[in-house]
């Protein structure tokens, strides 16, 4: 392989692989592709000479830097040793509300012993969930004590908040999960976490495909997210989490005019997007969820430009057994005669068999079924280029995968990726 120095040659044979040599000194294996990043598997991809500009730079991104190195996983096993240990004792649970619950249910299978919630909320003050009770954190003495932090936009704020307390013992919700090897999203958290150093070429190809600086610096935190179990790298590029979904760098006013919905739930996103933009000109609500679809219909039934479907979009007509654990009202927040966990189907569609009209924005946030429903939208994705704003944390490869994806239909997307939450969660991948 011939040797690319930073002052050398910037032409490459297409397809041929050549040795790149970072200011660290680094080599790494560079080919000119415009193969989807699946194909990154012994070289970086390189398809445009911008892409090489941002790679004579990797240094500037740690992170990424770091999943090439043999021990970049080292902190994270120890870590889990020392937080296995911990969790052996009887844990607090810091967030009275669904990821904590969430994570309560996984430590009771896991068959570790939670002592009770912690939130700031007076108001769950002497309330329980699940039999388990709520304290305020003046409440208890909390010396020594081990607390899992489980929220997701209020994590970093907790730690500060705690973090004094003689002897306390804090754990993160990564380190949670990692050290149960606990399911996460559609997969295992286990992956989330080593599927970078695994997969490093491909991940730093994923990386290059980032066409603003912003989207390098959180992709980079993310992977350090994953590879450390660290939460405290969000706040450096945390987005408000009122602007998921509809970031201003990605869409504006007239996208937001004619809006696909996939996994709508109450409407709550149509509702946000409108206190941004304005009433939209016609939007399509996709869910699954009776309960959460009944509460939608409340709300838009008597507007005729508000279209709502009882079901879930996929790549071809589908039929599905409803799982109540991935229920968006795990809570039970919204009052309705049908039970949350009520034994039913879930229809999947094409949009592409549904929607008809032109299509500004597209978002989805489907529980891992975000690449089938896109390949069920490639005509409507060919045909008006819409905004996609999709979620990119129900899978480990979400990142690459959901990029070949869309790229496949229409190559000349430019794309963005956005961190709303100080876990791993609330990411958005934008094609725009």
């Amino acid at each position: 392989m011939n040797t690319i120095t930073q002052s050398g040659i910037t032409h490459f044979e297409e397809d041929r692989t050549y040795t790149f040599e970072l200011s660290s000194g680094r080599l790494l294996p560079v080919r000119w592709s415009c193969a989807p990043l699946r194909e990154a598997q012994d070289a970086v991809l390189i398809d445009s000479p911008a892409r090489l500009d941002v790679l004579r730079r990797l240094d500037d991104y740690p992170y990424l830097c770091r999943i090439l190195d043999t021990d970049c996983l080292d902190h994270a096993r120890q870590r889990k040793a020392q937080v296995c240990q911990w969790l052996s004792e009887e844990i607090y649970v810091f967030g009275a509300y669904k990821i904590g619950l969430k994570s309560v249910r996984l430590a009771q299978a896991a068959g570790l012993m939670v002592k009770g919630f912690l939130d700031n909320d007076r108001t769950k003050q002497g309330c329980s969930f699940e039999g388990i009770p709520v304290f305020h954190p003046s409440e208890l003495r909390l010396e020594n004590a081990v607390v899992l932090i489980a929220s997701g936009h209020h994590s970093n704020a907790i730690h500060m908040q705690l973090k004094e307390i003689s002897g306390i013992r804090l754990v993160n919700m990564s380190e949670f999960l990692y050290a149960l090897n606990a399911p996460h999203g559609a997969g295992d958290f286990r992956d989330f976490v080593e599927a970078p150093v695994r997969e490093p070429f491909r991940y730093i190809s994923t990386f290059l495909r980032m066409d603003d600086e912003h989207s390098r610096q959180v992709f980079d935190k993310l992977i350090g997210m994953r590879i450390h179990l660290s939460t405290a790298l969000a706040d450096s590029v945390k987005s408000p989490w009122g602007d998921e979904y509809f970031d201003a760098q990605f869409v504006d006013s007239l996208h937001a005019m004619r809006f696909v919905d996939a996994g709508a739930a109450a409407g709550d996103t149509l509702q946000r997007l409108e206190s941004y933009f304005g009433p939209v000109e016609q939007a399509w609500l996709f869910e699954p969820e009776l309960p959460a679809y009944y509460e939608a219909l409340k709300q838009y039934a008597a507007r005729a430009k508000v279209w709502l479907f009882n079901m879930g979009l996929d790549e071809v007509a589908s039929r599905a057994m409803y799982q109540p654990d991935l229920s968006y009202d795990l809570t039970n927040e919204i009052e309705s005669s049908i039970p949350a966990g009520v034994a039913s189907y879930i229809q999947g569609v094409p949009l592409d068999a549904v929607v008809s009209g032109k299509v500004g924005l597209f978002k989805l946030d489907i529980e891992g079924m975000e690449a089938r429903a896109l390949r069920g939208a490639k005509e409507i994705i060919a045909r008006d280029r819409p905004v996609i704003a999709v979620c990119a944390y129900h899978r480990a490869d979400d990142y690459w995968k959901l990029i070949d994806e869309v790229l496949s239909i229409h190559s000349d997307y430019r794309v963005g990726i956005r961190l709303y939450a100080d876990i791993l969660e609330d990411i958005t991948l934008y094609f725009y």
